[in-house]
């Protein structure tokens, strides 16, 4: 029996939610282009497309905003989160404020993933200075996630980028759902397993890595003097390259535009020009093209959200692609066991 380290190459599975990169660039949700989905549709379309192969958008959009006013006024949950927030990391605080919900109803399955969707935003939501409580019409989803006073820019790009959050492949955490689900477990349990293996650095956290390393330069001097040492140090440098994407990567494009609309301030176009700096020798150097993570972080960060919160606002907008793989490995019933090669001593 082959073996390959990590499952690199094996086909684990099939589906037909998307294809990732395909000619070594493109992105496609359901045979749709991820990145044209940015231009022509909202999140929620988004969404509904992913679980329910239809673009029309607008029961996912009742069904969250629904599931979103409950969860506010649940004050056991807000007294839960507030509790959390004084000592856990934020990913430790979404993972438990999903399990807390305990069920979603899987007859309806663009109910049950709107409903993790809402409480997976309420909890990031819950660390905004300013209230969110106000749901734009158009931008629901990212509208609950800034607050009120957000500009309509500010919307359609965090809706922008959790189009292209929403969905890839058999990645680590779509895959960790997928295994749970094929045991015939229930929605919540395949999510929760999504966050936590979302968590680990080797995944989740590359775009709060990539705007550490952006922050940590004051100038596009410094940046240029800094990331040569790293290369000679043979440091690794986060937010380059793709394990699937070997041209570009299709989504980093879009954040990289939004994130020069959006740095109007003197500091913010100065953090945009040590990025790009960065990215330039990256390329020259490395032939490495940013992926969506490195400058999605500083998006995010344009956008005012603290860095520990990064990773959640990537399950906010995953948590309809893990749910849609959740129902496709149900309706599988297939369970996930694959072999080991064994390495121990044979006898003793």
């Amino acid at each position: 029996m082959d073996y390959s380290p990590g499952l690199r190459g094996v086909v684990a599975g099939e589906t037909a939610i998307s294809t990732v990169g395909m000619e070594g660039t493109s992105l496609r949700y359901r045979g749709y282009d991820a990145v044209g989905l940015t231009s022509t549709n909202t999140y929620e379309d988004v969404a509904s497309l992913i679980i329910d192969d239809d673009l029309d958008g607008e029961l996912f959009k009742k069904s969250f905003s629904n599931h979103y006013k409950k969860l506010s006024d649940d004050s056991e949950l807000i007294q839960l989160i507030n509790r959390l927030k004084t000592e856990q990391h934020p990913m430790d605080v979404i993972r438990t404020a999903i399990s807390y919900i305990g069920e979603a109803d899987e007859s309806n399955k663009l109910d049950a993933a709107s409903k993790v969707t809402a409480i997976a935003c309420l909890a990031i939501a819950s660390y905004n200075k300013e209230s969110s409580d106000v749901l734009d019409q158009k931008y629901t989803v990212a509208s609950s996630l800034l607050p009120n006073s957000s500009t309509e820019q500010q919307l359609e790009a965090l809706d922008d980028m959790l189009i292209l959050y929403a969905e890839h492949g058999f990645n680590a955490s779509t895959f960790a759902a997928r295994v749970t689900a094929s045991t015939r477990s229930d929605l919540i349990s395949a999510i929760v397993s999504g966050v936590g293996t979302l968590k680990g650095e080797l995944h989740g956290g590359a775009n709060e890595a990539a705007v550490e390393l952006i922050n940590s330069f004051n100038t596009s001097e410094d940046a240029n003097n800094g990331v040569y040492r790293l290369l000679e140090d043979k440091k690794k440098i986060m937010g380059f390259g793709h394990g699937v994407y070997k041209i570009q990567d299709p989504r980093s494009p879009v954040v990289k535009n939004w994130v020069e609309v959006l740095s109007t301030s003197d500091e913010s176009i100065n953090k945009y020009e040590i990025a790009k700096t960065i990215d330039s020798i990256m390329d020259s150097e490395k032939k490495l093209f940013p992926n969506v993570d490195f400058y999605g972080g500083l998006l995010l960060s344009e956008l005012g959200f603290a860095v520990d919160v990064f990773t959640p606002i990537f399950v906010a907008g995953r948590s309809v692609g893990w749910s849609a793989h959740y129902f496709e490995q149900r309706n599988q019933d297939t369970l996930i066991r694959p072999a080991a090669k064994y390495t121990g001593i044979q006898e003793r």
